[in-house]
């Protein structure tokens, strides 16, 4: 049943014609959840002047944006540390990346960023509930969420329709979309990069949403000279992650009734389904364009890390980059993450379901008499 109070809806500022087309793709929404959807369908009604200041001043400058042709796409499983790489490469000032407010205020980004960002700062919770991690309009965020804003065609719909998981899954891990979901997906997406980089000065972006671990193939169509780096996290540890943030995000965000089981079972067929794809689209991916790494030596040897990607992805000005990472990570002291305690029914169920990937990471299960 809907909670009696929940944060605003991560995907309110979006047009009426997005949740209007939400609502017929996903057959209605239930009668306990009416409140909710007033609510969400008010607020996009009275941010319709803001999206319309937005067309008008700043369509045609957007659609004239050229978009670096080599961005950098982090690429890893949800809950697999990429937001910890993405705060990290965000520091060198070469990059330029999704802002948070970018990405809720995505409609109407640009006419209202500064003073609206401003005005609703303070609403913002301070750290993420699912991990700690802190919150800011300022930090970079997933190019997900942009487009859950303005476009029906993205899984992190899901959140809403929690019923209706494993049917993005099937249609989203793999992008199973038609000719004209196409179309207007990739003029989405291109939208949000070129707004972006307008508001970035023109900088090479860097992006991370972990629905692009299935879109590889997609990536590089668009952009031939992109780079990425693929982040791997201990599975056992990731799954009950995942498991932490669906308890987070479903209530606050969902329209649905669902069943656990259901949902959990879809995470686990969204990680093979996505990794299966990425272990067959990285093969083309040109040498000197991909390089891997593990979380856990990223949080062991941060800077190390990262000056192993810069050198083996031909990054430029690393001296510059390092000393602006070096003080972002003075900045984290004190962070403590999450622990999960596994049992061994979780074991069971990772090994089970992704024991071929489990096995190629190199991860083996935890010991349980520790």
């Amino acid at each position: 049943m809907e909670e009696k109070s929940s944060p605003p809806h991560l995907f309110a500022t979006a047009p009426l014609s997005v949740w209007f087309r939400l609502i017929r793709e996903n057959g209605g929404v239930a009668r306990p959840y009416w409140g909710k959807l007033a609510k969400v369908l008010t607020t996009s009604s009275m941010l319709l002047p803001l999206r319309i200041v937005e067309k008008v001043f700043f369509r045609a400058r957007v659609s004239r944006t050229a978009i670096h042709q080599s961005p950098v796409f982090i690429q890893g499983f949800a809950r697999a540390g990429t937001t910890h790489l993405h705060n990290l490469l965000a520091q060198d000032p070469n990059f330029g990346f999704v802002t948070t407010f970018q990405a809720v205020a995505a409609p109407m980004f640009l006419a209202t960023r500064g003073w609206l960002a401003r005005a609703v700062a303070g609403k913002l919770p301070r750290t993420r509930p699912m991990d700690n991690m802190a919150v800011s309009f300022e930090l970079p965020q997933e190019e997900e969420v942009a487009l859950a804003c303005i476009s029906d065609l993205s899984p992190i719909h899901q959140n809403t329709f929690p019923d209706r998981m494993q049917a993005y899954v099937d249609k989203f891990s793999s992008m199973n979309l038609t000719d004209e979901e196409w179309v207007r997906w990739e003029r989405a997406y291109l939208s949000i990069l070129r707004a972006a980089t307008l508001a970035s000065g023109g900088r090479r972006l860097v992006l991370k949403t972990p629905v692009n671990l299935g879109r590889t193939s997609h990536l590089r169509r668009l952009f031939p000279d992109a780079k990425f780096i693929h982040i791997t996290r201990d599975p056992y540890d990731m799954y009950m992650s995942n498991l932490r943030l669906y308890r987070s995000v479903l209530p606050a965000f969902g329209m649905a009734d669902y069943r656990w089981e259901e949902v959990t079972a879809a995470v686990r067929s969204n990680f093979v389904t996505m990794m299966r794809r990425f272990r067959r689209d990285r093969e083309s991916i040109p040498r000197g364009s991909l390089v891997e790494l593990r979380f856990e030596d990223l949080e062991g040897d941060p800077l190390g890390e990262l000056e192993r990607v810069y050198s083996a992805l031909d990054l430029p000005d690393w001296p510059r980059a390092r000393t602006h990472m070096a003080d972002y990570l003075d900045t984290l002291t004190g962070y403590r993450k999450n622990r999960h305690r596994i049992d061994p029914s979780i074991i069971e169920v990772v090994d089970r379901d992704w024991g071929e990937v489990v096995g190629e990471w190199g991860y083996e299960a935890p010991d349980l008499d520790d």
